[in-house]
């Protein structure tokens, strides 16, 4: 997973280095002349060349209208740069005439030429020089799809090494901004999930307080009654006075009457079954009475 995304940084990294890159051949959108070398000393003899669309394109000139000269530019923030007609800019040095080839039409429909510029590379300060061209009088700086060109002229080998070099750490440097952009969106991102969690967990603790509070609420022992008011404990009091005067004011029998058993004498005692079953025949129903009767005897007593 890091090695992916490590070659699509590069990839990225090298796509920007492209397009940035002041010999970009589809730079400004349009085709262009590039040098056969990656750069050139004052003096040398540079060759630029490039296949083009020479389609008609509207406000951009036709190979007919020519001649056109060529022009090397002051060096410029983007590397490419075209002559706004009918002016050619202060400083401009002139490098020849732009020489095309045969018009050939491709699979495609379109017209396509080759576009040659062969100069002498000027004393100049070492640098990243856009070349442009105009027809004279100078009506149009693009030839169908065709804007120009650039070229990087250095005066010793060494300088070019260390231009390579600060174009290479250029490179890094833009991939580690970019990489830092990323990074710093990655921590707005991180930031904006903390912040999310935090109100989260605020929103948590308030409700494990208020569970809190109504468990406390619910584990308290109930409140006491009311105390009895005092009428109601001196109504009590005195119907429990009332209540022992009933009571005291009901004397038992007397116990004068009652002897116990065991005072009774030897006599009494023998005479104590005989005088029960005559209790118990006189407790008997009547109709118990008349049958234990002599049967003549009722007949008599029947029939007076």
């Amino acid at each position: 997973m890091r090695r992916t995304r490590s070659m699509l940084a590069v990839a990225l990294v090298g796509g920007l280095f492209i397009l940035l890159s002041p010999d970009a051949a589809w730079a400004g959108g349009w085709d262009s002349i590039e040098p056969k070398r990656d750069h050139y000393l004052p003096g040398q003899t540079a060759v630029l060349r490039g296949r083009f669309a020479s389609n008609h394109l509207k406000g951009s000139g036709r190979i007919e209208g020519g001649p056109y000269y060529a022009y090397l530019l002051p060096p410029s923030g983007g590397g490419f740069a075209l002559i706004d007609p009918p002016t050619i800019p202060e400083g401009a040095i002139s490098l020849g005439v732009l020489r095309f080839g045969a018009l050939s039409r491709e699979d495609d429909g379109w017209l396509y030429a080759t576009a040659r510029l062969t100069f002498t590379v000027p004393d100049v300060p070492s640098g990243h020089y856009p070349v442009s061209f105009c027809n004279d009088p100078c009506r149009s700086s693009t030839i169908g799809w065709l804007g120009g060109g650039g070229i990087r002229i250095v005066h010793t080998a060494l300088e070019a090494r260390l231009m390579d070099r600060n174009a290479l750490l250029e490179s890094r440097l833009r991939g580690m901004r970019l990489a830092l952009r990323r990074s710093e969106k990655q921590a707005e991102a991180l930031i904006e999930r903390v912040d999310k969690a935090k109100a989260s967990q605020g929103a948590l603790q308030a409700q494990v307080a208020a569970m809190t509070d109504r468990l406390r609420t619910a584990s308290k022992p109930a409140p006491a009654g009311s105390p009895v008011p005092t009428w109601a404990a001196v109504a009590a009091i005195v119907a429990l006075l009332l209540l022992a005067l009933a009571v005291a004011s009901r004397r038992p029998r007397s116990r004068r009457n009652v002897r116990p058993v065991t005072d009774t004498s030897p006599n009494e005692l023998d005479e104590l079954p005989r005088v029960l079953a005559g209790s118990l025949r006189r407790l008997r129903s009547p109709g118990d009475r008349c049958r234990a009767q002599d049967p003549a005897e009722l007949a008599t007593r029947s029939h007076p």
